[in-house]
């Protein structure tokens, strides 16, 4: 497994995930990034609107890979 860590540059908050060779060469960044920093914001009362704007908090980042992760 390759150990990547994602840190925002807005808030310094860091995500890390460990993904197989197979997977990050099918991906790309974005893909990477969405995954890791998935939000889970949920609709207010019945009228199914999601006000969310975590996705914010990552539109600046680092993005780290090390190879060799246990």
């Amino acid at each position: 497994m390759i150990e990547v860590t994602v840190k925002s540059k807005k808030t310094g908050k860091v995500k890390r995930g460990s993904y197989s060779a197979r997977e990050l060469l099918q991906s790309n960044e974005e893909d990477i990034i969405d995954d890791m920093t998935k939000c889970d914001c949920q609709p207010v009362g019945e009228t199914y609107v999601v006000e969310c704007n975590c996705c914010e908090e990552w539109e600046e980042y680092d993005l780290e890979i090390k190879e060799g992760a246990e």
